[in-house]
């Protein structure tokens, strides 16, 4: 392919990465390129060579022409979809398989459980929401993270836990 149009691929593959909640260096391991070589991407200051774009869309499960246009459209569950296609490949799916990072697990699954929409949950609920999916992430972690996710989430009340008032996290109400 004669005309790559290489912002658009970096547009793409990142939004690819951010779907599939693989971390910024197991992805920067994967295309085996360095963290500073990545963040440089990242930042826009270096462009990814077609032996990493390559390896990027055979994770990615996608192709050349697809990514090399206009802003891809993914599916939230776009994690589940890669680790069954990569199920019998242990370079790929163990990156799938793991727990993803925090900032994920509220982008692309608290924040599409109902209950969590409608009425708000407590830290001890939102870690049973991410128990079912396999992921483990202690409580004080998770409130951690929900404080430094305040673009995603928001305190919306409180409730009385054990005597003592607990917030209740909903989402991030659009201004």
């Amino acid at each position: 392919m004669a005309n790559l149009n290489l912002e658009a691929i970096t547009k793409n593959i990142f939004k690819l990465l951010d779907y599939s909640g693989t971390s910024d260096l197991n992805f920067a391991n994967l295309l085996a390129i360095s963290e500073k070589q990545f963040r440089l991407i990242k930042n826009g200051q270096a462009e990814y060579n077609i032996k990493s774009i390559n390896k990027a869309c055979e994770f990615f499960n996608v192709s050349l022409s697809k990514i090399n246009g206009k802003e891809i459209e993914v599916n939230n569950d776009y994690r589940e979809q890669l680790a069954n296609r990569h199920i019998g490949n242990s370079e790929y799916y163990t990156l799938l398989e793991s727990r993803p990072p925090i900032r994920h697990a509220i982008k692309f699954v608290l924040l599409s459980d109902l209950d969590f929409n409608k009425n708000g949950l407590i830290v001890g609920e939102i870690r049973e929401v991410f128990i079912r999916k396999g992921w483990i992430f202690t409580s004080r972690y998770i409130s951690t993270s929900l404080i430094r996710n305040r673009d995603l989430v928001d305190i919306v009340g409180k409730r009385l836990v054990k005597g003592k008032d607990a917030n209740v996290y909903g989402p991030k109400k659009a201004l």
